[in-house]
């Protein structure tokens, strides 16, 4: 790799700050690796070498006038249904190629605003929905990234990006960071701005980052809150539940590897407990679909209509199956997530976290995006969850292990992955 590139956003940050390092070097290593090994991960839809190029002077610029901005220089994927002025948002849908955003997304302008350079667009499923997108799985290229953040997920251990962001109204943000290897962070419902960003459902929609550690995750999430980036984590060691519902429904090499963090915790002093929500899978899963599927009817009817021969297959059947859901259902399914919202977070004021595989299984074949089932509970409750690649499988490939936390609890989820991640260090990065 060169220089910079593969380095984590933290280490770039103080480096820059240092001046050992300035962010158009930072920006020209970086667009050097996307063009060494993007060939075989296609996880770029967009890159723009010019612009990214310009945006790295004017932070320099901007270094030499004084300037030391917490994430100065970082340069990050951006997931293409989310707006960067000047790249184009193709979301996947070739009518939409070459419609260039006039204006940055919320997200995007408070990260500019802290630092960050924006290297690119990266590869979605269409409009974050359906059949796979042609990014290819860093571990191996015969297996699925994932979907619908797929180039986002495979940026990152790729060493393309030490930060992309990707969205999740299913399982889109964690399923990518488990397939791929990535450290996958879903905040709360609706605390990452969603203007500037193409709706899938607004009920369930959120944006998310990815990062290679904990570490720079927990960078990101303090600059944007603008929280103090070096205090002291707690070392106080968590109360945690094991909910054997979902490990019951993962294959048994990836319960047993989370049965093995989970006893790793305990012998380092954490209070680990096996039990169950008050509300089980099906009850959750039911009303995401109707909200899922009746929104995204709502939003894409119009447009299917008018692209009739443009939408891939799945995005049509889920279109067409959504249209049949009457809107009174919609309604009742809005009031149920509230109430199972307030019931879970309820629940959950005993533990720090819950813990369950992210994912049922190990990467899919290539032509698949995944089982999406353990990831859709934090998003229909609004939770914040966190996405840990802890361990390989039999097909060496990564395991992930999903925390989650109450409403708001982002802080503490993520003190929480950093004790974790002490006790139970993350997987390296493939060849590539």
């Amino acid at each position: 790799m060169s220089a910079s590139a593969g380095m984590t956003a933290r280490a770039l940050v103080e480096s820059i700050h240092r001046g050992d390092m300035s962010a158009a070097q930072v920006a020209d290593d970086h667009l050097g690796r996307i063009d060494q090994v993007d060939g075989q991960v296609r996880a770029f839809a967009t890159v723009d070498a010019e612009l990214a190029r310009a945006e790295a002077q004017e932070l320099d610029a901007r270094f030499r006038s004084g300037a030391r901005l917490p994430l100065h220089g970082v340069p990050i994927g951006v997931k293409d249904i989310i707006d960067v002025a000047g790249l184009p948002t193709i979301a996947g849908f070739e009518p939409y190629r070459g419609t260039i955003a006039r204006t940055d997304a919320g997200i995007i302008a408070r990260l500019r605003a802290l630092g960050a350079m924006m290297i690119g667009k990266t590869h979605t499923t269409q409009f974050a929905v359906g059949d796979p997108a042609p990014t290819r799985n860093p571990w191996d290229q015969t297996r699925s990234p994932a979907g619908s953040s797929a180039g986002s997920g495979a940026a990152i251990p790729a060493g393309m990006v030490p930060v992309a962001l990707g969205s999740q109204t299913a399982g889109s943000m964690l399923r990518p960071a488990a397939f791929n290897g990535s450290v996958g962070f879903k905040p709360s419902f609706g605390w990452m701005p969603l203007d500037g960003v193409i709706p899938l459902s607004w009920s369930l929609d959120h944006l998310g980052i990815y990062t290679a550690d904990v570490s720079d995750m927990a960078l990101i999430y303090r600059s944007l809150n603008q929280l103090p980036i070096d205090r002291v984590t707690s070392d106080r060691p968590p109360r945690i539940g094991l909910l054997t519902e979902y490990l019951d429904m993962s294959e048994p090499s990836v319960a047993e590897h989370v049965r093995v963090v989970a006893a790793t915790l305990v012998g380092a002093g954490a209070t680990v407990i096996e039990t169950a929500w008050p509300i089980s899978f099906d009850d959750l899963f039911a009303p995401h679909q109707v909200l899922f599927l009746g929104e995204m009817a709502a939003i894409h009817s119009a447009n299917l209509l008018r692209y009739p021969d443009d939408y891939g297959v799945k995005i049509r059947a889920g279109v067409e199956t959504g249209s049949l859901i009457p809107g009174t259902h919609l309604m009742q399914a809005r009031r149920l997530q509230r109430r199972h919202a307030r019931l879970i977070n309820e629940w959950m004021r005993d533990f720090d976290a819950v813990v369950f595989p992210t994912v049922t299984t190990e990467a899919c074949p290539i032509a698949e995006t995944g089982d999406r089932s353990l990831q859709v509970p934090a998003t229909y409750l609004g939770l914040p969850a966190l996405s840990l690649p802890t361990g390989l499988g039999p097909d060496n490939l990564p395991i992930a292990t999903q925390l989650i936390g109450r409403s708001g609890s982002e802080d503490r989820l993520l003190d929480v992955a950093e004790w974790i991640t002490r006790q139970c260090p993350l997987i390296g990065r493939p060849q590539l």
